[in-house]
């Protein structure tokens, strides 16, 4: 009689569902996080805001990226990090940190950018993600422009 080995193979994609890694939108979309507000936080600090003040934003952007190996440690990183950025940027406004305030949504829709789950909601993510970064995109280039210039 053969042996049914169909319990097998979900339980190994179960577990292989827990271990996967974020998807490269994912990651993507937290780069982005990252990277977008550090021009206009360094332009910032040059200009004498608190380097403590905008160190601390920054690091913690880095978390999600450090957990990609891990989708769901990722994704609660993702949205801790968003709220403790979230909480910084608010209280430490008059220091500039209000340049790491459209991090927040870039690490929501970071969440749901996993295309391998739900693939509209994971477009609309992204798209969505997109059109956040971009402005803030040309914000950053010009602070990049300004420092080289000055």
């Amino acid at each position: 009689m053969p042996v049914s080995t169909h319990a097998a193979s979900d339980e190994e994609s179960g577990s292989r569902m827990k271990r996967a890694a974020a998807h490269r939108w994912q990651a993507g979309i937290a780069l982005a996080a990252l990277f977008l507000p550090l021009p206009c936080a360094f332009a910032v600090a040059v200009d004498g805001g608190s380097v403590f003040h905008l160190t601390v934003p920054a690091l913690l952007l880095g978390i999600p990226l450090a957990l990609r190996r891990n989708r769901a440690w990722f994704m609660t990183s993702s949205v801790i990090t968003a709220v403790l950025v979230l909480g910084w940027s608010v209280v430490g406004i008059l220091e500039g940190t209000w340049t790491f305030l459209p991090s927040v949504p870039l690490l929501i829709c970071a969440n749901f950018a996993d295309p391998r789950e739900y693939r509209t909601p994971a477009i609309i993510a992204t798209t969505l993600a997109c059109l956040i970064a971009t402005p803030f995109a040309l914000v950053a280039l010009t602070a990049t422009t300004l420092l080289v210039k000055s």
